[in-house]
């Protein structure tokens, strides 16, 4: 029996890991170290495909079907939604797995299905064939390699900059430039080919599908729109800690760790200023 029906898990049983990604406990702890390996053997932080593409609730599969068509599974059966043919199961999309060699299609899924393989994920088990859709059948297990002490003086850790790695998307509608968690059409292919030789930093290359591309695109617009309506979070430079929260042009102390955290989760921005702008903004309140 599974341990949650398909699509209902409480987000708030999960590892929260960015926006709109969730992961069971042993999934989690098999992503990073699949993440890691990447990085130490090839040099590549590989990295979610934008959207629900962890752990799916079940509102999200019925919309994923209707804008996917066959590149959705069907509600209530996806591997996304931590069941999978009468068996407990987490799936991820990466994103980039084509980066671990991206001058040979066959050498890059040679690799990622070695590295899959090491931390306990399965690789090409559903229907159409998705190269970058890898499962993992003990989702609630967290593996013994999780709790091994990493020494940072022998193992390269990613540095923070190389999640924004920008990565071209291409498809037959066109193509994107996707950092930091950004997506934004080119209008021409003169634009890409002057971004591959201006960005001054690796470029990864993502084939795709029409509908892939088209998801992507409206799962980064979605997010835009969510975090729009939301408040900013604001860190002072150069301060002494303190949290504040600017909206509607007033800015406050923002003191409960638990709203802080769910700001952040719910994807909220989150912005430094030089303190002394929050401390003439706040004089100019007060003698409002």
């Amino acid at each position: 029996m599974t341990r949650y029906a398909n699509g209902e898990a409480p987000l708030s049983d999960l590892v929260y890991l960015g926006p709109e990604f969730y992961l069971p406990s042993g999934t989690a702890a098999r992503w990073r170290a699949l993440q890691r390996l990447g990085l130490e053997k090839y040099g590549v932080w590989l990295v979610p495909t934008p959207g629900w593409n962890g752990y799916r609730p079940l509102s999200i599969q019925y919309q994923y079907r209707a804008e996917l068509g066959i590149w959705a599974a069907v509600p209530r059966t996806s591997s996304h939604g931590l069941t999978f043919n009468g068996r407990d199961m987490a799936a991820i999309d990466v994103n980039n797995w084509r980066a671990l060699a991206p001058w040979s299609e066959s050498l890059a899924w040679a690799r990622f299905v070695a590295l899959c393989r090491i931390v306990g994920f399965i690789v090409d088990f559903v229907s159409p064939q998705e190269l970058w859709h890898i499962g993992d059948p003990d989702p609630y297990t967290i593996p013994a390699f999780a709790v091994v002490t990493i020494n940072p003086g022998t193992t390269r850790m990613p540095e923070p900059e190389e999640d924004d790695m920008p990565t071209i998307i291409s498809s037959p509608i066109g193509q994107s430039l996707s950092i930091g968690g950004v997506v934004v059409p080119f209008p021409t292919p003169d634009d890409v080919k002057s971004t591959k030789s201006t960005t001054g930093a690796p470029v990864q290359i993502m084939e795709t599908t029409s509908v892939m591309h088209s998801s992507i695109i409206a799962a980064a617009a979605r997010q835009d729109a969510a975090a729009a309506q939301l408040p900013i979070v604001v860190y002072a430079q150069g301060g002494n800690g303190t949290v504040y929260i600017y909206e509607a042009g007033r800015i406050d102390y923002l003191t409960e760790e638990t709203v802080l955290h769910d700001l952040l989760a719910r994807g909220a921005q989150s912005v430094t200023w030089p303190q002394g702008e929050i401390d003439s903004l706040r004089k100019q309140q007060q003698g409002a």
